[in-house]
């Protein structure tokens, strides 16, 4: 099911779901215009890693294929109030989505633009947010498919 209607973050996607179907040892990196996907290992981990502009904005972070917490990064593209930009947030947003559906955590996880004075960017559900952006630290995520647990 697409995603999003934008095909880069079609392709970030698209990549993860190919790491969850074929696994570590058949997971090829790529990168398709401003949008990268890699894979590395650490410390007995697959860490699976989208960038924008070569600037972090997501990495999953699994046991084989059991995920364990997924960080988000605002990806060092702001707009006027500090937010990650409009891309930023629709990679995001496609790639949160897809965790979601795929009950790695829990459905409706999202970057958005509060609706408190200030108009923050937050990342969550059901409102539980964190803040995105300009002078926060990265958001991290637990893997539960029923519970919004933040490590960060």
């Amino acid at each position: 099911m697409a995603r999003s209607n934008r095909q880069l973050t079609q392709f970030a996607v698209g990549k993860l779901e190919e790491f969850l179907a074929l696994g570590p040892s058949k997971f090829v990196s790529a990168t398709a215009g401003n949008t990268s996907v890699a894979l590395s290992q650490s410390n007995g981990l697959n860490i699976l890693s989208v960038k924008l502009f070569d600037e972090t904005i997501l990495e999953a972070y699994f046991g084989g294929l059991q995920l364990l917490e997924v960080t988000l990064y605002d990806g060092g593209f702001y707009d006027k109030q500090g937010r990650p930009s409009r891309t930023t947030r629709e990679r995001l947003n496609g790639l949160l989505d897809a965790l979601g559906a795929e009950e790695l955590i829990p459905e409706g996880v999202r970057a958005y633009l509060s609706t408190e004075a200030d108009g923050a960017c937050h990342v969550g559900c059901a409102g539980i947010g964190r803040p995105l952006g300009r002078g926060h630290e990265p958001v991290t995520i637990g893997a539960n498919p029923v519970n919004l647990e933040f490590l960060s």
